[in-house]
């Protein structure tokens, strides 16, 4: 008898931890999509993955907290849904990674919505709107065109869709150019200003503003763009992103319609962003 009692309060205790145990991984789930404000009440939580050195879009100033356009337009959307976001920051070359393991729920790098990503990822109404060029010293004037690319050194941000369009470009024109591959792009304008890059393609407005800040010895090559994008905020294709990506649009839409997408602009760019390539 004794023997029996003792088994039934072993299995007892045993089930009494296995719940406890259930209770606290549901507690850890909650607060992984909620966060606590000051007055206690429960809050959504928008989980952002990015590099986290792209500025001016999105950069981590001395203290650690994100500061940029994009991260300016990305609360003023959340303030608006009762979203509170929350950064996740890694090398750009495995952030869609996350995103696909759904470790973040969209991506904060000013990404353009190329064919190949809408192929499989649903995109926010766009909240920014350039293109490529080539950055390169001041003093050089010889290079006008990506023709003129041939033979010299040139970097790109590894992974990303510029670095995608000139490998493509370059296998299609006979492989000349000596494509140099970084995982940020922190000290790439450095290395052109410096002569170990000839040049570095990204994006105008970044290069723009890259140049004008840090009083860089560089030039953009051209008035025109390699290519023109759209960027905007990506999210895997579900039913369930479904509801909360056409709000979240929605909220994008009217920071343009109210101006307030272009005082973003002003704040943080050297170039208007917010003007879309048809007009």
């Amino acid at each position: 008898m004794k023997s029996i009692k003792k088994l039934s309060f072993l299995f007892f205790i045993s089930t009494l931890i296995l719940l406890l145990g259930a209770c606290s991984e549901e507690g850890e789930a909650v607060s992984k999509s909620e966060a606590t404000n000051a007055d206690g009440a429960k809050k959504e939580v928008l989980v952002v993955g990015s590099s986290g050195i792209y500025p001016p879009f999105i950069s981590v100033d001395e203290d650690g907290k994100a500061q940029g356009y994009d991260v300016d337009v990305l609360e003023k959307v959340g303030e608006a849904l009762g979203y509170e976001i929350q950064w996740e920051f890694a090398e750009f070359s495995g952030i869609f990674g996350m995103l696909d393991a759904g470790k973040i729920d969209t991506v904060s790098n000013l990404i353009a919505m190329t064919e190949e990503r809408r192929a499989k990822y649903d995109f926010s109404t766009p909240y920014a709107y350039s293109g490529a060029t080539l950055v390169v010293h001041e003093d050089n004037n010889s290079i006008n065109s990506i023709e003129d690319l041939k033979g010299k050194k040139v970097g790109v941000l590894l992974g990303n869709n510029l670095h995608q369009f000139l490998e493509k470009w370059n296998e299609e024109n006979g492989n000349e150019i000596i494509i140099t591959p970084y995982q940020d792009v922190s000290g790439t304008y450095n290395e052109v200003a410096s002569g170990r890059l000839d040049a570095f393609i990204d994006v105008k407005i970044t290069a723009a503003s890259r140049i004008r800040d840090e009083g860089l010895p560089l030039k953009i090559y051209g008035e025109d763009y390699l290519i023109n994008f759209d960027y905007g905020f990506p999210f895997v294709r579900s039913e369930e992103n479904k509801e909360f990506l056409e709000a979240f649009s929605a909220e994008i839409q009217k920071l343009q319609d109210d101006g307030t997408l272009k005082e973003l602009s002003d704040k943080w760019s050297a170039i208007d962003v917010t003007i879309p390539h048809n007009q």
